[in-house]
């Protein structure tokens, strides 16, 4: 059985070929860096390294899981903190516990969940396999049902911005893998085409307002591939007009109209209209 030991952070490399988080890592660092300057480092949840296995590092350790914990004790110049040291572990094995323990966590971001997914899906690809074998093996890999790696391999091709936009929640990650599927259609010939057709996309969805959002993806859907902005608002029209009366309040006013609303503690466009239009009726 691994038992915890305090091992000089000196000793343990600050990178690592296994830890799957890659994002957001600076932000949890300075968070933790608070958190043990005023508590110290917490000896119940020590990280997990392994002996280094590039013979030539200067450093006897690689880490597996705490990078964030690691680096956070680097930089407040810690000279030991615990650790369970595992003898014996193979990168699979190692990232796979890296990728268990950042994901029941809830600490993995979009992008780093579809890097791993096409990163194994890929090397089961290379081994031979076909494109349905090496899903279903990197899903069995990462424990994940294959609906979920096959969500998350999506977000693969989404260029780097969208990534993050998916990461911080400015983009929904339902709306990117829509955007996906009805933009990219395999293969790299017109990658540079494509990336901007999604970018557009998210660009156009991010500015409509909320009863038109609602019918965002749907208008995806129905337009396809080659759908046009314009012909993708018009999808939206069509659908407003048949779910109800539709009101064009123009752009100068919009902003009156949701402060106007807000006063009232609605927040919805469409609410608004309605409660001013039933408000002017009954005088």
């Amino acid at each position: 059985m691994n038992q915890v030991k305090n091992i000089a952070v000196s000793k343990i490399d600050p990178n690592s070929s296994v830890n799957v988080r890659r994002q957001g890592v600076d932000s949890n660092v300075e968070t933790l860096k608070a958190s043990i300057e005023r508590y110290g480092f917490w000896p119940e949840h020590p990280i997990v390294i392994r002996p280094h296995p590039n013979a030539d590092s200067e450093y006897e350790y690689e880490h597996v899981v705490g990078q964030c914990r690691l680096k956070a004790s680097v930089m407040l110049g810690l000279e030991e903190i615990p650790a369970i040291v595992v003898a014996v572990i193979s990168d699979d094995e190692a990232i796979q516990r890296s990728w268990g323990e950042n994901e029941a966590s809830g600490e993995l971001l979009f992008s780093d969940k579809s890097y791993w997914v096409e990163k194994i899906y890929k090397k089961y690809c290379g081994d031979g396999n076909t494109a349905g074998e090496a899903l279903t093996l990197a899903a069995k890999f990462l424990n994940v049902t294959e609906v979920t790696a096959q969500r998350y391999y999506s977000f693969a091709v989404l260029p780097k911005d969208l990534k993050d936009m998916v990461d911080v929640g400015s983009l929904p990650s339902g709306t990117a893998n829509t955007i996906v599927k009805n933009t990219y259609q395999g293969g790299d010939h017109r990658k540079e085409k494509v990336e901007q057709g999604m970018r557009d996309r998210a660009g156009w969805y991010i500015n409509l307002d909320n009863e038109r959002r609602k019918h965002a993806e749907d208008a995806l859907k129905a337009g396809g591939h080659n759908a046009s902005i314009e012909q993708l608002d018009e999808i939206i029209d069509q659908k407003i007009t048949k779910t109800g009366v539709r009101v064009l309040i123009p752009r100068a006013l919009h902003s009156g109209l949701m402060k106007w609303g807000q006063k009232h503690g609605l927040t919805e466009e469409s609410q608004i209209i309605g409660h001013m239009i039933t408000t002017a009726i009954n005088g």
